[in-house]
C-alpha cells in the first residue's frame, strides 16, 4: 500500500500525502538508517522503508513488538540508556509526524514539561548524522500557538522556531491538512 501511496495510518488522505512528500525530499533515507519518533501503528515506517531505508527503529512511550526484519522498536528509557552506553548510533533521518506536540503534556504517560516538545526535536539533533535531515509534521497555524489542554500544541509563529533550533530548513509541504511537514537538514 505505501508503493501505491494508499496508506493513510490514523490521518485523512492529505495529511498522509504531505507527510510522504516530506519523505520523499528528505535526505537520509535511501540506504539510511532512520529513527521513527512516536508511531502506534507503523505506517511511517512503511513509507520510510519504501522510500530505501535499510533499518528503522521506532521510538514510542509503548512497547511495540516488531517481527519486520528491518525495524527495531525503543521505548524512551531504552533509547537514553542505550545512547549513554554508546550502543544507540547515529541516524541518517528522524522522521516524526502528529508526534512532538504531545511531549511534555502527559497525555502518553510522559512527564508534565513545558519544553518537553522542544526537547523531543532537540534530542533528535544529537543523534542525527551531519547532513542528516528531520521530516516533522505537526499542528500549525502561523496566527496562533496554543496549548489545547493536554491534547495536543499547535505551533505558530511563536513557538514553532524553537522547534527547529539548530535545523536549516530544506523543504516546506502543505496540502491543506491540520498538519504541515518540513524538512530540515543538520549542518553543523
Amino acid at each position: 500500500m505505501a508503493s501505491q501511496g494508499k496508506m493513510v495510518g490514523p490521518y485523512v488522505y492529505n495529511a498522509s500525502r504531505t507527510l510522504v512528500d516530506g519523505i520523499k525530499h528528505a535526505p537520509g533515507m535511501k540506504n539510511g538508517r532512520v529513527l521513527v519518533v512516536g508511531s502506534e501503528s507503523p505506517w511511517v515506517e512503511a513509507y520510510v522503508l519504501n522510500e530505501g531505508a535499510n533499518e528503522v527503529v521506532t521510538l514510542e512511550y509503548c512497547r511495540i513488538k516488531s517481527k519486520h526484519p528491518q525495524i527495531k522498536t525503543m521505548t524512551p528509557s531504552e533509547f537514553q540508556k542505550s545512547f549513554l552506553n554508546g550502543s544507540l548510533g547515529l541516524f541518517d533521518a528522524v522522521v516524526t509526524f502528529s508526534s512532538v506536540e504531545h511531549s511534555g503534556l502527559r497525555r502518553y504517560g510522559d512527564r508534565l514539561n513545558p519544553w518537553g516538545d522542544i526537547i523531543a526535536v532537540a534530542r533528535t539533533w544529537c543523534v542525527t548524522k551531519d547532513k542528516g535531515s528531520l521530516v516533522i509534521g505537526v499542528p500549525y497555524d502561523n496566527n496562533n500557538d496554543n496549548v489545547m489542554y493536554n491534547a495536543h500544541r499547535v505551533y505558530g509563529k511563536v513557538r514553532f522556531p524553537f522547534l527547529s533550533t539548530n535545523w536549516k530548513q530544506e523543504f516546506r509541504v502543505d496540502h491543506g491538512a491540520e498538519q504541515i511537514v518540513i524538512v530540515f537538514t543538520n549542518s553543523t
